[in-house]
């Protein structure tokens, strides 16, 4: 994460000294639901997302370019997930037209959830509230479970197109598609063991679970003057 952060200055602070028409601030807030993507059969859940982003513009010929630092927000039923991470768009724009077209990358870490070493069902990755008991057959019941560790990645490549309402303030819909990297262990215990204490020595593991998704957003730009 310190590495992204890094990069994002320095290419913002080099794109900024070469020649630009108008540098802005840009804030951003925007609405997402991501919907597992059938392109496997590990689904994992749908989520809803607010994200807010602050960074800069740059206006350069017929091309705007966004870097945000960005905030995420993302949750279902029984999860709650922040985020932290950096994201770039660019806009191609006509100054006779109102609205532009763009394409966008979002690279994001889980920094806090409220399901940090929660159940998560055995095949599928969804969030759940419970572990499976009595599976197999007598006299070897067993009790079953995934355990969430994590989303170190989550990343996002989108295409939309945002309308101008007014001067600084635009409105974008976008569509996207999504890659989250899980981290989690998979555990079967008798009735009579202490599952905490037997995850300490399961290894952990990684999925990848795909995602496409649709985005409102609603931004606005300060200008820093032309140059």
């Amino acid at each position: 994460m310190r590495i992204l952060i890094i990069s994002f200055f320095l290419f913002s602070s080099a794109i900024g000294v070469a020649q630009t028409e108008e540098v802005n601030l840009a804030i951003q807030t925007s609405y997402s639901l991501y919907v597992s993507s059938n392109r496997s059969k590990n689904y994992g859940n749908s989520y809803n997302s607010v994200k807010g982003d602050l960074g800069i513009n740059f206006k350069i010929k017929k091309t705007d370019l966004y870097f945000y630092l960005t905030y995420d927000f993302n949750w279902i039923a029984k999860y709650e997930g922040h985020y932290l991470g950096i994201s770039f768009e660019q806009h191609f724009r006509s100054k006779k037209s109102s609205f532009r077209t763009y394409y966008g990358i979002t690279i994001l870490s889980e920094v806090n959830s409220n399901h940090n070493n929660g159940f998560i069902t055995d095949s599928s990755f969804k969030i759940r509230d419970h572990f499976l008991t009595s599976k197999g057959y007598y006299p070897n019941y067993y009790n079953s479970s995934g355990f969430y560790y994590g989303t170190p990645l989550f990343s996002a490549f989108s295409i939309g197109v945002d309308f101008r309402l007014l001067r600084g303030l635009y409105i974008s819909l976008e569509l996207g598609y999504g890659l989250k990297l899980i981290r989690y262990k998979y555990l079967e215990w008798k009735d009579y063991e202490d599952y905490h204490e037997l995850l300490k020595d399961i290894p952990m593991k990684s999925k990848m679970l795909h995602y496409v998704n649709a985005e409102l957003g609603l931004r606005y730009e300060f200008s820093f003057g032309k140059q």
